[in-house]
């Protein structure tokens, strides 16, 4: 708010204050937002630092592949991953502290029974136990990829309230209660000399 300027009343000093207050509170909300965000993201974080170890387990599923294929050859690995159903899963958005992000909803997953191959079903089953978790690591990525950019805006509100906004609408408060001030002396020394000149004039 200029300081040049708002026009000095009551009126105007007493909504400068509301608005401060006002400001104060909206402030306070975005800070809560912005520590519930960032509560989510380290939440978050958490399951994505599993994803070394799953690299671990794909690199041993993928060996076992190999050995598969190795094993029996490309036209019977290919024949029998035709008997394996596929995984059925789809996305939704929900809403995470007022951010949508992607939830990732797993339905029916893949059944191995039917494969004959020893090699083959030692190969389907590592994979198998590994999709799950690649699509809940993969959600939340997606996650942390919405809420970081939410919590970048949010954070930047908060800075510019409090660094920017709100120190100067206190200036412009202070300004305006030291020209009422002055105004109010002013005002009574004003009328002293009134009184005074009336007292001499009566006298």
């Amino acid at each position: 708010m200029s300081l040049g300027r708002a026009a000095v009343t009551r009126g105007v000093l007493l909504r400068l204050r509301e608005q401060i207050e006002f400001t104060e509170r909206g402030k306070e909300l975005l800070k809560m937002k912005r520590d519930n965000l960032a509560a989510e993201t380290n939440k978050l974080l958490i399951k994505i630092t599993k994803r070394r170890e799953l690299e671990k387990h794909l690199m041993d599923a993928y060996e076992a592949l190999k050995a598969a294929y190795m094993s029996v050859g490309f036209s019977q690995l290919q024949s029998q991953s035709f008997t394996v159903g596929l995984v059925e899963a789809k996305t939704r958005s929900r809403s995470v502290v007022g951010v949508l992000v992607p939830e990732i909803i797993i339905g029916k997953k893949p059944v191995i029974n039917s494969v004959t191959s020893p090699s083959i079903f030692d190969a389907a089953n590592k994979l198998s136990g590994l999709v799950e978790e690649l699509l809940i690591i993969a959600e939340a990525e997606a996650r942390i990829e919405n809420i970081a950019q939410e919590l970048m805006l949010t954070n930047r509100k908060v800075n510019a309230l409090e660094r920017v906004l709100i120190p100067n609408m206190r200036e412009t408060l202070r300004y305006i209660e030291g020209r009422l001030d002055e105004e109010t002396l002013e005002e009574f020394f004003r009328a002293k000399r009134v009184k005074a000149v009336i007292r001499r004039h009566a006298g």
